[in-house]
């Protein structure tokens, strides 16, 4: 069972659909983060020990290569006309093909038909 704080770009549908996998998902919104800045936000998922869920390149990018350990993030990259139900279905299947190994101190970008996972230098 992973821990996943999901950003507030993210699905409300896939939080839903992770904890009916068994999975701990919090939503920003959930945990009075609406509107928190990107640090605040990472700083709360690691403090959960949780690998973050975002669609914010720039945010997944800058944090997940900075340098800095960290429990995970993965990279949602699915095309903006795609329906929220879609791309809840696409990335539960797509995170059923990594462990929670594959989480920790890497990005994982999630794509239609597509995981890649980068590791961060430590």
């Amino acid at each position: 069972m992973a821990r996943f704080v999901l950003d507030e770009d993210v699905p409300a549908s896939l939080a839903v659909a992770l904890r009916q996998a068994g999975h701990e998902a919090s939503r920003v919104q959930e945990v009075g983060l609406r509107g928190a800045s990107d640090r605040e936000v990472f700083d709360f998922a690691q403090s959960e020990g949780a690998a973050l869920i975002t669609a914010d390149v720039d945010f997944a990018e800058a944090r997940a290569l900075g340098g800095e350990s960290h429990h995970g993030l993965v990279l949602l990259r699915m095309p903006p006309e795609m329906p929220a139900r879609a791309v809840t279905i696409e990335s539960m299947r797509l995170l059923d093909q990594i462990g929670e190994e594959d989480l920790e101190n890497s990005l994982v970008v999630l794509q239609p038909g597509r995981v890649r996972i980068r590791r961060i230098a430590q």
